[in-house]
């Protein structure tokens, strides 16, 4: 009579996955406007106002633009001071 073998393999994995949208508005506060507003990248910022990102560091550089630099080192833009400084066409972020 033939014996039958079984093997049993266990896998053990564990993963975690942190899905988030980089480039949508995330709110946050400004200090110079003292208020919560859309926080953009400056991607983001660059591609509402249709200009290059360097045009927007450029404006972080000289105040033209208001910033907000989160702990984990990220350079985020006020949607508020975008929006003002493109005669208002970039409120809809």
């Amino acid at each position: 009579m033939r014996r039958k073998r079984q093997i049993e393999i266990t896998v053990f994995a564990e993963q975690t996955i942190i899905i988030r949208p980089l480039n949508l508005p995330q709110p946050g506060w400004c200090e110079n406007c003292g208020a919560q507003v859309p926080l953009l990248t400056p991607e983001r910022a660059a591609a509402i106002a249709g200009v290059s990102v360097r045009t927007i560091f450029r404006h972080v550089e000289t105040g033209q633009l208001h910033f907000v630099e989160p702990p984990d080192g990220r350079l985020l833009i006020c949607a508020n001071s975008l929006a003002d400084r493109n005669s208002g066409s970039a409120r809809n972020v």
